[in-house]
């Protein structure tokens, strides 16, 4: 175990854990956790700005600013999921060699990776189309194309913060899965 997760703070009495309460909790998560925060946190942040052009169109919109976030989309999306796959996905297929259900969401998460990743091209050709396109494509059909990219892409960060990090907690916490 790593002295980040041994060490008692002044406002909890036990060791950091998933029942921690303490004011530090983020703190005390291991490395690999907090670079999946990180990455959830610039995704987070995504969204809401693909949010606000959705809520934007037609009129007020900065082309600039457009064409700055399409080519940060996919890069953004691509290096997430490459580190999950790398770094987060290892530790539970451990865990997911006794259970087939675990195994099964894994598989599922990478082809949703694959997924998001197309939808990620799409959507940034999208907004350079929306800007550079003399003849604007309809901006209600790029409004609802960025709606369904940043409602799946929360769908799928909600889903791996309530079951995937608590797996990757446990496993840098060196506990043992539930049986």
């Amino acid at each position: 175990m790593s002295q980040v997760h041994l060490r008692l703070v002044e406002d909890c009495a036990k060791p950091c854990s998933d029942n921690c309460n303490c004011s530090v909790k983020p703190d005390c998560a291991g490395p690999i956790e907090q670079e999946m925060k990180h990455h959830f946190s610039l995704l987070h942040d995504l969204c809401n700005q693909l949010e606000e052009i959705a809520d934007a169109l037609p009129e007020n919109v900065d082309g600039q600013k457009l064409l700055t976030i399409a080519r940060r989309i996919f890069p953004t999306i691509k290096t997430a999921h490459y580190f999950e796959e790398m770094r987060i996905f290892p530790h539970i297929r451990v865990e997911a060699e006794a259970e087939t259900d675990l195994f099964h969401s894994l598989e599922r998460l990478q082809y949703e990776h694959w997924d998001d990743e197309s939808f990620a091209e799409e959507v940034s050709d999208g907004l350079i189309r929306f800007v550079s396109d003399t003849d604007q494509p309809n901006p209600d059909t790029l409004a609802y194309m960025l709606r369904g990219f940043f409602e799946g892409l929360r769908r799928h960060i909600a889903f791996e913060s309530e079951h995937i990090l608590p797996l990757l907690r446990r496993h840098e916490l060196g506990q043992q899965p539930a049986v």
